[in-house]
């Protein structure tokens, strides 16, 4: 037993945990998100080249995987099951472990419980239905694993009441021993802010959040590394000095930051959710590209020709060049949360200003102010700030987010479309995939249910 496996490494010291909890697969993901959102279309010309499990989830279909086959999501080696094993195994044994002080372990034990809030929360998102203040203590969410154990088999599902104030304990937990940002690969006190703000949001308790949004941006001058908003009209102006044009031969802006030095993000979660063969396929709706003005610079952050060749999309329609999305935490986000939950709240005053100091960065000055008639409306302000996420976050899988909290919000559940389209050549609707309320919730599979005492899977 006390024989360290050749090429294995047994984590005992503190540095040696610190390692894991650097790992690049605790910030990647397999995202169904992306392909679920109201935001997505897909071209038929390209269907072709489709994953089964892309069309599957788009098509909002009740089996996502074939009798014989487990979810990606959950248990490939960047799914949930393998990230949540290596942050218990952290949590269980990091302030054991030799060599280091003990701030620096309580530091690690802190980040792994944000980790595993944030890993927990994205689980929630895809496997269980929208926080619903009515049934949330009846409705069934996810097992809370707690323990790094590759043996066990049998796996309760708590409701969805439970795992939230599961998901709350961690974050709140933490906040006391993490640090100011200081590495876009660790999570920080800023980070854990931020998904605080986001699970009150999606509980509807706007009180709450405005707490933790407050405490966010209290954080973000505490960052030692740069944290500030891309002004696009000069990243995204060929002719500019910092510009981040010229294109790749891929389409893609040779200038745009790497993730670890992208100032606008506060923590690296990278989703790979393009392949080669149907790069082509998804693009926002023409409903979306309709939201953008023509002097709108986020617009040219999408592609409006096939990847190779020289088609162009019709309807203003486009696809998101890039094969790998950052979707964590980000200040723009920060903006946006804010400004909804002050606008919630009916200071019109502060949402007006938060939306505006983020569209000072995206459109010309000429266009930048909130129309006059929404800035005196509440829910014409709140609207304006949904729309203002889905052209900020097109693609990106956050508009799914935004679809199940909004799914039991009694006023804005008419923001979304409930509808998928295939779009033929011509950006006309070939078919359309309704959404129905119990296809928030992704089935685990009949070998997903087999193999794990238990387990219920979703209606």
């Amino acid at each position: 037993m006390e024989i360290q496996p050749k090429g294995s490494l047994i984590a005992t010291t503190t540095n040696d945990y610190e390692q894991i909890l650097n790992g690049l697969s605790l910030q990647n993901t397999i995202s169904a998100e992306v392909y679920l959102g109201d935001d997505v279309a897909l071209q038929n010309d390209y269907i072709g080249g489709a994953p089964l499990r892309v069309q599957r989830l788009f098509r909002y279909e009740d089996r996502v995987y074939e009798q014989n086959e487990l979810p990606q999501e959950i248990t490939a080696p960047s799914g949930y099951i393998p990230r949540l094993y290596l942050f218990n195994k952290i949590i269980n044994e990091v302030m054991l472990s030799t060599q280091g002080t003990a701030q620096q372990k309580k530091q690690l034990l802190a980040e792994a419980k944000v980790g595993r809030a944030v890993c927990n929360l994205a689980f929630l998102n895809e496997f269980s239905l929208p926080y619903n203040p009515a049934s949330a203590s009846t409705d069934l969410g996810i097992p809370i694993i707690t323990t790094a154990d590759v043996t066990r088999t049998s796996f309760i599902r708590s409701t969805v009441s439970e795992c939230y104030t599961n998901v709350i304990k961690d974050l709140t937990e933490a906040l006391p021993d993490l640090e100011p940002l200081f590495h876009r690969r660790r999570l920080s006190k800023l980070a854990a802010e931020f998904y605080l703000t986001r699970v009150y949001m999606n509980m509807q308790d706007f009180s709450s959040a405005k707490t933790h949004i407050d405490g966010a941006f209290a954080e973000v001058s505490k960052a030692t590394i740069p944290l500030a908003l891309y002004d696009y009209n000069i990243v995204l102006d060929e002719n500019a000095a910092d510009t981040w044009f010229p294109l790749s031969f891929l389409g893609i802006l040779n200038g745009f930051p790497l993730a670890a030095n992208n100032s606008q993000a506060i923590y690296n979660v990278q989703a790979s959710v393009w392949g080669l063969d149907f790069a082509d396929c998804p693009v926002y709706t023409p409903q979306v590209a309709a939201l953008y003005g023509s002097n709108d610079k986020r617009i040219q952050l999408y592609s409006d020709t096939e990847l190779f060749g020289t088609y162009v999309y019709p309807k203003k329609v486009r696809r998101f060049p890039n094969f790998f999305l950052e979707v964590g935490p980000s200040l723009p986000d920060m903006y946006l949360m804010r400004a909804e939950i002050r606008a919630r709240a009916n200071d019109l005053t502060g949402a007006k200003a938060d939306v505006e100091a983020l569209r000072s960065k995206r459109v010309p000055a000429s266009a930048v102010a909130v129309p006059s008639g929404v800035a005196i409306n509440q829910q014409a302000m709140v609207r304006f700030i949904l729309d203002e996420r889905i052209r900020e976050f097109a693609l990106s899988g956050l508009r799914w987010l935004d679809m199940r909290r909004l799914s039991v919000d009694p006023i804005y559940k008419d923001h979304i479309n409930p509808n998928h389209y295939l779009l033929d050549a011509n950006g006309d609707i070939m078919k359309t995939y309704t959404l129905t309320p119990k296809r928030y919730a992704l089935k685990f599979g009949e070998l997903m249910v087999n193999q794990n005492q238990g387990l219920v899977d979703n209606q």
